[in-house]
C-alpha cells in the first residue's frame, strides 16, 4: 500500500471526503491488525516457521500500529 500518496492527497478532497476516506482507512487497519494478531499467535508457537516470516507479520503489525496512531493524531476519526 503506497500510504504516503494517500496522506499527501487527503487535503485535496473535501472535508466530507476526507473523513470518509479516515474512516475506511480505519475500519481496514482494525480488520487488518486482527487477522495479523491471529496469525502471529498461530505462527509464533509453530515450528517451523521461518525467521524471516515472523520478521515481516511484525512488521506488517508494526505499520498498522503506525497507521492507528496517525489516524488518532488526527482528532476526527
Amino acid at each position: 500500500m503506497d500510504f504516503n500518496a494517500v496522506i499527501v492527497n487527503l487535503q485535496s478532497l473535501p472535508e466530507d471526503k476526507q473523513w470518509q476516506c479516515l474512516e475506511n482507512i480505519k475500519k481496514n487497519a482494525a480488520d487488518m491488525k486482527a487477522r495479523l494478531e491471529e496469525n502471529l499467535d498461530r505462527k509464533e508457537s509453530a515450528a517451523g516457521i521461518p525467521a524471516t516470516g515472523m520478521a515481516v507479520l511484525r512488521q506488517q503489525h508494526a505499520l498498522i500500529q503506525t497507521i492507528e496512531a496517525w489516524i488518532e493524531s488526527m482528532s476526527c476519526v
